[in-house]
């Protein structure tokens, strides 16, 4: 079942123009969504549960998650009539959410999505897999 519904772009884009942008066609629409995901999917992985976020329907939804990934499938759709003609709207809005996507990835910003599990099954953490911190004591100022 994909992740995106027909209902969820109603806030961003008329349902005039989205008929226009696929020609009237589901199949497109959803192919479009589809992409959008695996691309954002490879931006969360390794640091989010993607599973568990795509994974949710309805109100369990993140709405930021739908809110980008809708931004993300209609940039593509976009694209897919005139790749020189995008709208800036729809190019700024990709750029925000493909930024969102990165800040999210470096854990500057919290995104109240859930993170991936980073331990054995016995429990123990996964050194393989502990993301690093960055990070440094104070600066010292030594007078004489």
């Amino acid at each position: 079942m994909p992740f995106l519904t027909a209902t969820d772009y109603g806030l961003q884009i008329r349902d005039e123009i989205r008929g226009l942008l696929t020609d009237g066609s589901d199949p497109l629409l959803q192919a479009a969504a589809l992409a959008a995901q695996s691309e954002m999917e490879s931006y969360l992985r390794g640091r989010f549960d993607v599973e568990a976020i795509f994974t949710r329907t309805g109100e369990e939804r993140s709405p930021v998650v739908v809110m980008y990934l809708v931004d993300m499938a209609l940039y593509h759709l976009h694209s897919r009539q005139n790749p020189r003609n995008v709208p800036q709207i729809r190019q700024d809005r990709y750029d925000n959410a493909l930024n969102w996507l990165k800040m999210a990835r470096k854990g500057t910003i919290s995104t109240g999505l859930p993170l991936e599990n980073v331990t054995q099954p016995d429990g123990t953490p996964d050194p393989d897999n502990i993301l690093p911190r960055g990070g440094s004591l104070p600066k010292l100022t030594n007078g004489y």
